[in-house]
């Protein structure tokens, strides 16, 4: 056994300070729907409630000077039965309770000594955890990779995801709630290949919980809670009950507090009326290769994965694991497609697809793992294709790297003309997001 495969915890430090590093000097920001997502926090730590009234905001609730961006509205807030509340989903907030409380202990915080909303603070706290979050998850995915793959190409798979996706130009860059999201979500596929590939049990209590709080955090996150529990009663009959009761469990109370809160079943980002459906195959087909939003043109190495898997699929030691990432990965699609705005208004890329990282890892991971099986008899093959995927993957690294490196991406969503106002721009091949370096 060489040094690379006899160390992996060396493997693992590597990954994490190389992504923590690039990820924390990586100069854009982008702090927007996240918003006042640590105001949250702190006022569950300093109040005991999600409610925002006991502080100063510009523009929603005085007359101090406005925000950092001329013109900005806090369209993250609203007003609720004449209380202030966060727009979206507070998963993100909750988890990041323990963060906030430290970064609150060496001064930086949210609001400033009077109450006033410090942007700032707020942005020093979500990029940073951010940062470690997804640093954190190029890890788990090293960890998921050695569970089939000698050291070097979990760490091949590992930092290709932390560079070469959506990890590195959106997650990364402010706490999105696909943030949190994917963490979760990384640690739900690990828990999975780790079940197969040692034989082990399931653990279905924490499963379901990690899979509820994806949830929380963004509802779209529903879908791979549904496959996975499909999956779980297929291939896990014993854990099925106790899997269920939790999930259930889960789903009860976030109902309950919901309606002490607002009076009503879910709120109002998680209602289903948000999905209309009236543009489908425009959306699915922007979602999958528009120039400026399009997942095979911002995460290329989603097509060497379908490759692999395609043609090794005889040789995948677990298909139905694979089958359920597959169809998680469809189902996830046909969601996006199912928002008016399924262009992500206001972001880099393929936004929207950011939840879907760790099901292409997994199935990344199950596909070289085919592909070295076959390769046993064709060695020549093998460096070809090895060739031409690491090809693919600096292509993927280069066009993320200009969403985290080059300020000036934020610039192409309102010029020359706003993507909300004018949608179709994200199909002009003139001037796509990821050549905005080139100007």
């Amino acid at each position: 056994m060489n040094w690379l495969d006899a160390k992996p915890s060396r493997w693992a430090s590597l990954v994490f300070l190389l992504t923590l590093f690039v990820y924390l000097a990586s100069p854009v920001r982008q702090v927007a729907d996240s918003n006042y997502s640590m105001l949250v926090s702190e006022s569950l730590l300093q109040h005991g409630t999600v409610r925002l009234d006991d502080y100063v905001i510009p523009r929603f609730n005085s007359d101090l000077p406005p925000q950092p961006f001329p013109g900005h509205v806090p369209y993250q807030l609203q007003r609720k039965q004449n209380h202030a509340y966060y727009v979206y989903p507070l998963g993100s907030s909750i988890l990041s309770l323990p963060y906030v409380a430290a970064m609150n202990l060496i001064g930086i915080a949210a609001v400033d000594a009077n109450g006033v909303f410090d942007f700032w603070g707020e942005a020093k706290i979500e990029c940073s955890l951010a940062a470690l979050l997804m640093a954190t998850l190029a890890v788990i995915f090293l960890r998921m990779g050695r569970l089939l793959l000698p050291a070097r190409y979990s760490a091949l798979i590992a930092l290709a995801a932390a560079f070469g996706t959506q990890m590195w130009s959106t997650a990364s860059r402010g706490l999105w709630s696909d943030t949190w999201g994917i963490l979760l979500i990384g640690l739900v596929t690990w828990m999975l290949l780790d079940a197969q590939v040692n034989k082990r049990a399931l653990r279905p209590v924490l499963l379901a919980t990690l899979l509820a709080w994806a949830y929380f955090v963004r509802p779209t996150y529903c879908v791979p809670a549904v496959t996975v529990s499909v999956y779980v009663l297929a291939t896990r009959p014993r854990d099925a009950l106790r899997f269920v009761l939790t999930g259930l469990a889960w789903l009860a109370a976030f109902v309950a507090w919901s309606w002490s809160l607002f009076r009503q079943l879910l709120p109002d980002y998680f209602q289903a009326s948000q999905l209309k459906f009236t543009t489908v195959g425009a959306g699915l087909a922007g979602t999958l290769f528009s120039p400026s939003r399009g997942l095979l043109i911002f995460v290329p190495a989603v097509a060497v994965v379908a490759y692999v898997l395609l043609r090794y699929r005889r040789d995948i030691a677990h298909p139905r694991l694979a089958a359920c990432a597959v169809v998680t990965i469809a189902l996830h699609l046909v969601v996006v497609a199912g928002f008016p705005a399924w262009y992500a208004g206001h972001c880099y890329g393929a936004r929207y697809t950011t939840g879907l990282v760790p099901w292409f890892v997994l199935l990344a991971i199950l596909g070289v793992q085919a592909a070295r099986t076959a390769h046993l008899r064709r060695a020549r093959a093998w460096r070809a294709e090895c060739a031409a995927a690491c090809s693919v993957l600096v292509l993927g690294v280069l066009v993320n790297a200009n969403g985290a490196l080059n300020k000036h991406t934020a610039e192409w969503n309102f010029k020359p003309v706003n993507i909300d106002a004018q949608p179709q721009r994200v199909w002009d091949w003139r001037d796509p997001q990821f050549l905005v370096w080139s100007r």
